[in-house]
């Protein structure tokens, strides 16, 4: 008897023109940053300010005002919805500080300043939340951290999480990573997106909470 060979699987879903072409967006920033840092400088203008405000405020103002028009990007898209364009956008305007990780760490070093930061994007971090070296925040428009929580050595909040479904086509989730009041995230852990560390919860070294899960799973017994 003859067995049928299996059907090819489905071809991948390319990315849309609108996702590559916004790929211009980081060098657009920067290219923008040096010209204007340069002209200021040229007519002796106050060019060390001008270049930090540029380093820092454009670009989440712009995403506020995308949010804003288009709403705030939460639940699952197609690679051609409303949701995954105003996400894909959001993405881009934070991409230079995901591939420039050191600005990010700089505005750590001031009190309150890093909260206020990302309070701009639309997110929370509470100024009375502790955030560790090298934390990764993939999407700060999304992110929620309470007060007295603790941000433990190489976390990772993930707002977002790109898949392939069974037809090869791209299949984004958004949702809020929140750590809870006085949670506790050890090192090396990550929280996928809709994750939710519980109030005063510790998550234990390298855990890994998949998307939408809580910990610990139930509350603690009053």
């Amino acid at each position: 008897m003859t067995v049928a060979p299996p059907d090819p699987p489905p071809p991948a879903e390319r990315p849309s023109g609108f996702s590559l072409a916004l790929n211009v967006v980081p060098f657009c920033w920067l290219a923008g940053g040096l010209w204007l840092t340069g002209h200021v400088a040229a007519a002796g203008g106050p060019w060390g300010w001008v270049a930090l405000g540029w380093l820092y405020l454009p670009l989440p103002l712009l995403g506020r005002i995308v949010i804003t028009l288009f709403g705030r990007p939460v639940g699952a898209f197609g690679q051609h919805s409303r949701g995954y364009r105003v996400w894909w956008t959001l993405n881009q305007l934070q991409l230079p500080y995901s591939r420039l990780p050191i600005l990010e760490e700089a505005l750590r070093l001031v009190p309150a300043l890093y909260p206020l930061w990302i309070g701009l994007w639309g997110g929370k971090v509470s100024a009375m939340a502790f955030v560790s070296p090298g934390c990764v925040i993939t999407d700060r428009h999304l992110v929620r951290v309470e007060r007295r929580a603790v941000l433990g050595f190489r976390t990772t909040l993930a707002g977002h999480m790109v898949v392939r479904d069974d037809a090869g086509r791209w299949q984004l989730t958004c949702a809020a990573p929140v750590v809870e009041e006085a949670g506790l995230t050890g090192g090396d852990t990550a929280l996928a997106p809709g994750a939710t560390v519980r109030r005063e919860a510790m998550l234990p070294y390298g855990r890994q909470l998949p998307p939408f899960a809580t910990y610990p799973r139930k509350e603690a017994a009053g």
